[in-house]
């Protein structure tokens, strides 16, 4: 066996063992990871071989991010430290800033032999940025389901709550505990229950801190923790489905890669083709599609290249920083944030977005109204309780008419569908055809509401998927078909040549 061989089988077996480890041991594998890195990097230097010191060095990487990505996914008791998945989080974080910093370095330097690094570079730091997203998000929602159903069930067996609380959290010291235990302080220290939510546990979802909030006054909290589990358990079930690759990211990746080959072979192979076919044929040009694609490239990287760099630029440094802030940041429905109004307007007026805006609405609408009514509330009090929620600030605006109609004394379904709100609210208060059962069809048409908008997002999704493959797929095609349609016109040529 050649050492290169011996040198990649050895830090392969070193990646395993850390995966292993970091899995039963994340702090002895986070502190021994560098160093065990630094005796394989010194003892492939020992070899004095330059082939093998650079497969030594290369997989360095490797081991590295095996230790880490096993340290932060790694299940940990509740009463361990946390510290080695921190760590983990944020040396991954910043090596991924390092790729990119390091893939924009080689790209503003030019050079076409670093082009293939400079695409790996990109594509390991887009999947890292992601994967840490998507981990930050599910690990939200899952503490947020955790603490909501906690909560729940104590109210449900009428325990006292702050004992409840410390007893859920028991002694342990994870990051559900230390939540369970702030919430209970702002219990004892006479504090209602939307208010220790929300200093207790500052990241709890708006929408869910909006409607403890309405209901806790009208003695309504049990049936509104119902109806948060029930939104949060459809969420965590469509995220627990099997799906292809996201219908965005995926052609948003195959885009770059196809356009970074493309430019490569129309700068550094097509105009050899071309001039060969010129001098051979005596003036023939390229195949039409070959024409075509050199057009659009040339258009893209070199007629427009400024200004699509500065396009480029700006997606990368200003909407994806925003769009991170804006996934982790707490909505305030009393005071929305000016970004929250102008997502909210763009969402509303956007043909297919809006759709689901005014479903998602309406399941909390139809939902507070219920329990608003249960408890007694007059109309009025039920349609201002709803104002209240973390509603699209566009859908505000029907409700705050509908509520001004009836308290001018406006027959009330009348005055919902005048406002703006569908036949669904105005079936449900119309004493004629339907008197005394408005409980019972608010109640369905807060089922039908959720079920349309889990339904909708699937068939969207599932339609989307192959929409999404057919067109990368013809894209493909007819980059595959330009480019070798150029060394077939020479061949043919010279076929020609040969045999008039």
């Amino acid at each position: 066996m050649t050492g290169e061989g011996a040198v990649i089988i050895v830090g392969l077996l070193l990646a395993v063992f850390y995966v292993l480890l970091g899995r039963r041991r994340p702090g002895i594998a986070l502190i021994t990871a560098p160093i065990l890195c630094t005796l394989f990097v010194s003892a492939a230097f020992l070899t004095e071989d330059p082939a093998v010191t650079s497969e030594a060095m290369a997989l360095v990487p490797v081991i590295l991010l095996a230790a880490l990505i096993t340290v932060l996914l790694s299940r940990r008791e509740l009463d361990e430290d946390r510290w080695p998945q921190k760590l983990a989080k944020w040396l991954l974080c910043g090596f991924a800033a390092g790729l990119f910093v390091l893939t924009v370095f080689v790209a503003v330097l030019n050079v076409p032999s670093f082009g293939f690094l400079a695409l790996l570079l990109f594509i390991c730091a887009v999947a890292l940025i992601g994967a840490a997203i998507n981990y930050g998000l599910t690990s939200r929602h899952t503490t947020a389901t955790y603490v909501i159903s906690t909560i729940s069930a104590s109210m449900r067996q009428n325990l006292p709550l702050p004992m409840a609380l410390e007893s859920a959290a028991g002694g342990r010291d994870d990051a559900r505990s230390r939540i369970l235990r702030s919430i209970r302080k702002w219990l004892v220290l006479g504090c209602s229950v939307s208010e220790s939510i929300r200093r207790g546990y500052p990241k709890c979802p708006s929408y869910a801190v909006a409607m403890i909030a309405a209901a806790e006054p009208i003695s309504q909290l049990p049936a509104a923790f119902r109806s948060i589990e029930a939104d949060m358990a459809a969420k965590s079930q469509e995220n627990r489905q099997i799906e292809p690759l996201q219908p965005f990211f995926y052609p948003l990746i195959l885009l770059f890669v196809i356009g970074f080959q493309v430019w490569g072979i129309l700068t550094f192979v097509m105009p050899n083709f071309s001039s060969v076919l010129v001098e051979m044929t005596e003036g023939a040009e390229l195949p039409a599609a070959t024409r075509l694609l050199i057009g659009i490239t040339s258009f893209i990287a070199w007629d427009h290249g400024v200004l699509f760099g500065v396009a480029l630029a700006f997606v990368v440094l200003v909407v994806v920083p925003l769009s991170i802030y804006l996934r982790f940041r707490q909505r305030w429905p009393g005071e929305p944030y000016l970004l929250s109004r102008m997502g909210d307007f763009v969402k509303w007026h956007l043909p297919v977005t809006h759709w689901f805006e005014r479903n998602y609405a309406m399941v909390q609408a139809t939902g507070m109204l219920r329990l608003s009514l249960n408890a007694g509330c007059t109309v009025n009090d039920a349609i201002a309780n709803v104002l209240d929620l973390d509603v699209n600030n566009c859908f505000r605006k029907p409700l705050a008419r509908w509520l001004e109609k009836v308290e001018a004394g406006e027959n009330i379904a009348k005055a919902a569908k005048q406002s703006g709100l569908g036949g669904g609210l105005a079936w449900a208060f119309d004493q004629q055809s339907d008197p005394g059962n408005t409980l019972t069809v608010l109640e369905t048409l807060e089922s039908l509401y959720r079920a349309n908008y889990s339904y909708c997002a699937n068939l969207i999704r599932f339609i989307m998927g192959p929409c999404v493959t057919v067109v990368m797929g013809t894209i493909v095609g007819f980059v595959v078909y330009a480019i070798f349609s150029a060394p077939v016109a020479i061949i043919h040529a010279i076929a020609e040549s040969v045999y008039p």
